[in-house]
């Protein structure tokens, strides 16, 4: 699968102790959109994606997206990583 656009809606939760850098929209083959994965800081400096979430009636945060593919998940990341590194200016 290929992505085909990747947005960024950075905005920076660490004044609040917070770890989201931004969340990111991807459209995949210009056909099937994903709203919503967050771009987190790692306690080492690193970027990570999480994948949309929702609270189920237990209470407990659930999956509404999962790969399978973890070569797919890490083409995600890379291309969330590099746009939100070009639009902020970071090498």
């Amino acid at each position: 699968m290929k992505i085909t656009d990747v947005k960024i809606y950075p905005f920076d939760t660490g004044r609040i102790g917070g770890r989201v850098r931004a969340v990111a929209d991807i459209t995949i083959e210009d056909t099937f959109i994903i709203k919503g994965i967050k771009l987190v800081e790692s306690k080492h400096g690193g970027l990570f994606i999480t994948f949309p979430k929702k609270m189920s009636s237990k209470g407990v945060y659930v999956d509404i997206i999962q790969s399978l593919d973890n070569d797919f998940t890490e083409q995600v990341r890379r291309a969330v990583v590099d746009k939100y590194k070009e639009i902020m200016g970071i090498e």
